[in-house]
């Protein structure tokens, strides 16, 4: 048989073939450059203009359908009728004030079934966001379409509020890609973003009136958080962010630079500019919600439908008189508590069990909406305080300070409230907070020196937890 050929090297020494690389090596070498070849093309593709406006897109479509993925669940079989449907938490109380307002009665027994009609029973909290829901409902339907979508709305239009806060305090758009990611991931966020409760509403136009604050255009600040007032009162609490970060820039100012002329120059005006606006024009809508939609007292029998002060003092005074207990083993809870996101609130559970010799030895939930917080992202709200503090002094970074003035503008008058004048509070008040939240937790994940995998860790933790407890648990 001929002999193979073996090559000579010039030396006159014959050179042995090469042997061929192990499995193994041939697989780890293709691998590797398979994947810097993707990473090229990945970078190429984030590195388009288009892209984080392409990604917001993504993220407020998957959030839209997160919502409205059975909207009319809990409903007793057959579901056929207003009645057959559960009302989630809090919604006992305002889908029925919407329903008297539009002159529709409640089922027998429910809340506000005996009220006048054509007023708002609910005489607590300003009428708007009731108002827009009845009208939603002569739109939909006396059902839960109707109830709810207003609040599906609004959830988005605070997702987009808080991409549009990041950039225009100069923030990148990829950060603010992030911001709205994590927004998106948030039980909280979720849950009050499919049922008809007061406070989404407050979110987004506390996040509308942010936006325009820090685009120097403090008379559309205050008109728009005016308004948000008179969808949940606590959407005031805006203001004393807005002090705090002022106070926050003057500080700095003084000590970087020992003098506050530049300040009283910049930020004066605009501050006093956005208290007036917010008081004029709360008071001027509650006015004209008050006569077009009677706000009515249901044990005083009173109805305030003149006076916009006399319908503010009965709002005020009802909180006052809202006190904590000591020890209460319900659903009350303390700002201390929201941080480590205690006291969560069952806010309707339906559940199949499986039944033993007469005895349940088994349940699973079916439906079950939570009042609770991603803990992938509460959990680190205080390290990610204190690291954008930190960032804000050392960088004057914009997206620290409003995100740190954020949350403590918002959970310091809770935690006053709670604390000092006894009031009774939840952990859905939270949701007010979160916004800030959101903004410091990214901004401690974008960090120079932050690694990707913990990154990456991170953010597989954020999508577990927001599956798991995500409330049509027939999906997953």
């Amino acid at each position: 048989m001929p002999s193979a050929t073996v090559p000579d090297d010039g030396s006159g020494k014959a050179v042995p073939p090469p042997r061929a690389a192990k499995a193994p090596v041939r697989w780890f070498r293709a691998t590797r450059a398979l994947t810097q070849r993707w990473l090229v093309v990945i970078r190429r593709v984030l590195a388009d203009p288009w892209a984080p406006v392409t990604a917001l897109i993504l993220i407020l479509i998957v959030s839209f359908f997160a919502r409205v993925i059975d909207l009319s669940q809990p409903c007793s079989s057959p579901c056929k009728t207003p009645a057959s449907h559960t009302l989630i938490f809090d919604e006992s109380y305002y889908v029925n004030a919407a329903r008297i307002i539009d002159h529709i009665k409640p089922p027998p027994g429910d809340t506000y079934a005996t009220a006048p009609f054509g007023m708002d029973p609910n005489a607590e909290h300003p009428q708007l966001a009731k108002v827009i829901v009845a009208g939603a409902i002569e739109l939909f339907g006396d059902n839960p379409d109707g109830w709810r979508l207003p609040s599906v709305l609004f959830s988005l239009i605070a997702l987009v509020a808080l991409y549009a806060l990041v950039t225009g305090v100069g923030g990148s758009r990829w950060l603010a890609v992030g911001a709205v990611a994590v927004a998106a991931l948030d039980n909280l966020m979720l849950v009050h973003g499919r049922i008809f409760t007061l406070d989404i509403f407050g979110v987004a136009m506390m996040l509308i009136s942010a936006n325009f604050y820090v685009r120097r255009m403090p008379l559309l600040a205050g008109v728009a958080l005016g308004i948000g007032a008179n969808m949940k009162e606590t959407a005031l609490y805006l203001v004393a962010v807005f002090i705090l970060l002022e106070a926050m820039r003057l500080a700095r100012s003084l000590f970087k630079s020992h003098d506050a002329k530049g300040w009283v120059q910049r930020n004066l005006r605009p501050a006093f500019t956005v208290l007036i606006s917010t008081c004029v024009t709360g008071l001027l809508v509650l006015w004209i919600m008050d006569l077009l939609v009677p706000a009515y007292d249901t044990g005083t029998k009173i109805t305030y439908a003149g006076s916009p002060f006399t319908h503010l003092f009965h709002i005020i005074h009802y909180a006052a008189l809202l006190h904590a207990v000591p020890n209460a083993t319900g659903i009350s809870s303390t700002p201390w508590e929201w941080l480590l996101d205690q006291r969560t609130i069952n806010y309707a559970r339906v559940a199949v069990n499986s039944i033993s010799n007469g005895m349940i030895v088994a349940s699973r939930a079916t439906i079950y909406f939570q009042g609770e917080i991603n803990p992938f992202i509460i959990f680190l709200a205080i390290p990610a305080l204190f690291a954008a503090l930190a960032q804000w002094w050392k960088e004057n970074d914009a997206v620290s300070l409003i995100g740190a003035a954020w949350v403590l503008g918002t959970w310091l008058p809770s935690l006053y409230d709670a604390q000092i004048s006894g009031r009774i509070a939840y952990l859905y008040y939270m949701l007010a907070v979160m916004p800030g939240v959101y903004l410091i937790v990214v901004r401690l994940f974008s960090r120079k020196g932050m690694p990707t995998a913990a990154t990456l860790g991170w953010s597989v933790g954020l999508v577990y937890s927001f599956l798991n407890l995500y409330p049509i648990r027939t999906l997953f």
